[in-house]
């Protein structure tokens, strides 16, 4: 009786035993399972490239997994993660920031940003945009969005002789408002500025280029007047300002009233849409006196953030 219990104990041990080993290579079996699947998973072969596990999270959330996994095939793209970090970053235009970073070796990729959201990586005047009139006074005119022969502003007014010299001036109803504003406030610190162009429409607009081709040639033309459909001030939203005391352009950016401008024009809504540090981005050389209206809540974020309204158009306007 007793040596059929202890038998009986025994195979119960044995049986408890095998359960147990069987429960233990499940789990050792698991382990290594999982192991192997996570070896093969993107996040563990960036992280074998030195991808951090932030770093491999940014690139999760805006690429696609085909994207993600074909990374996994190359040595550490510190370029694209500073691409993806980018302020402006528009996922649209990855392949664009690829092929252009390529292209140019040594832009920084705050460069690379600007240069392709602004479609400066085209060719000037080969790559035509209809502007979107529908924007308003946010609409985009420059060497890539052009307006039509026919296009005219529904609320143009004439401007007061006291405010310009030279023939008789137009320009919309929300730029004469705002000039006014800012002049009497100019004013009220000794500084009379004066209008010397306004509206154009295309055909003044041709002449002015014309002229500047047939004398200095095409590509002096280029960069100091805009061809026709390309020029702002068809779009009735831009003003050339001097003073009564500077009212050339090789002076006018010594004066006072240039320096006041670059100090409160903003505040009314209007940009100097061309300067010499971003000639690159927008096509021009610098003009001291061309003021483009864009409002006040866009000019001051232009004059905080020191980018071209060409960026800001690209990144806030264009897709919204």
């Amino acid at each position: 009786m007793k040596k059929t219990k202890l038998k009986l104990k025994k195979n119960v041990y044995f049986f408890l035993g095998g359960i147990l080993l069987l429960i233990l290579a499940i789990i050792i079996g698991t382990n290594v399972y999982q192991d192997i699947k996570y070896k093969q998973t993107n996040e563990y072969k960036l992280l074998e490239l030195g991808y951090s596990a932030e770093e491999i999270d940014i690139l999760e959330e805006n690429l696609t997994e085909e994207e993600v996994t074909d990374l996994t095939t190359q040595e550490k793209n510190n370029f694209l993660l500073n691409l993806l970090e980018d302020e402006y970053f528009i996922k649209d235009n990855l392949n664009r920031y690829m092929t252009y970073h390529e292209e140019n070796e040594g832009t920084t990729t705050r460069n690379v940003v600007a240069t392709v959201n602004t479609n400066s990586d085209y060719a000037r005047y080969d790559h035509n945009i209809e502007t979107d009139t529908s924007k308003d006074y946010l609409m985009l005119v420059n060497k890539y969005y052009h307006l039509n022969e026919d296009y005219v502003p529904a609320d143009l007014v004439n401007i007061s002789n006291r405010y310009y010299y030279g023939e008789g001036h137009q320009i919309r109803s929300i730029v004469y408002e705002a000039f006014v504003d800012m002049w009497n406030q100019a004013n009220n610190y000794g500084i009379y500025l004066i209008i010397n162009s306004s509206y154009r429409n295309y055909q003044d607009q041709q002449s002015v280029y014309d002229s500047y081709k047939d004398t200095y040639g095409t590509t002096y033309a280029d960069s100091i007047a805009a061809r026709p459909g390309y020029s702002e001030h068809q779009t009735g939203l831009s003003l050339d300002i001097f003073s009564t005391e500077h009212t050339t352009t090789t002076n006018f950016k010594d004066s006072p009233a240039y320096l006041w401008l670059t100090e409160n024009a903003y505040k009314y809504g209007f940009i100097q849409r061309y300067k010499e540090t971003n000639e690159d981005i927008t096509g021009f050389a610098e003009e001291s006196w061309h003021w483009r209206y864009v409002g006040v809540e866009v000019a001051t974020y232009l004059h905080e953030h020191d980018i071209t309204f060409d960026e800001y158009y690209a990144y806030f306007i264009a897709n919204e």
